[in-house]
């Protein structure tokens, strides 16, 4: 019944969301006003978050390929930067995606993945 697989692909595209979120948020071209206080933390430590940010971008390849096959793996890291990327620079100016709003939507396509 529960399928590892589909668990390791939902996990790895919450990761290529966090590494793009961490990417954004250090960025130059990020401003913005009134923000949670985490944020200033992690725009103070912007190279420390920096090689996070990539660090979780890597083993979301190493686990795509590694689930996938090489040709599948490297697809779906492109089309899971292009759909991270999207969500996060749409939704991050309103500030829609926050730790509860994200991990509401994380469980929720979890379950769907493990009974379905």
């Amino acid at each position: 019944m529960f399928n590892e697989q589909k668990f390791m692909i939902t996990t790895t595209f919450l990761l290529l969301l966090i590494s793009f979120e961490l990417f954004y948020l250090t960025s130059k071209q990020f401003k913005q006003q009134n923000l949670p206080a985490y944020i200033f933390s992690i725009k103070a430590k912007a190279k420390i978050f920096r090689l996070v940010a990539g660090l979780l971008f890597v083993l979301a390849t190493i686990l795509f390929v590694f689930n996938l096959g090489w040709t599948s793996g490297i697809l779906a890291i492109v089309v899971g930067v292009m759909a991270a990327g999207s969500l996060v620079v749409t939704l991050q100016p309103f500030q829609y995606l926050r730790l509860t709003t994200v991990a509401v939507l994380y469980f929720s396509v979890l379950l769907l993945e493990v009974f379905i």
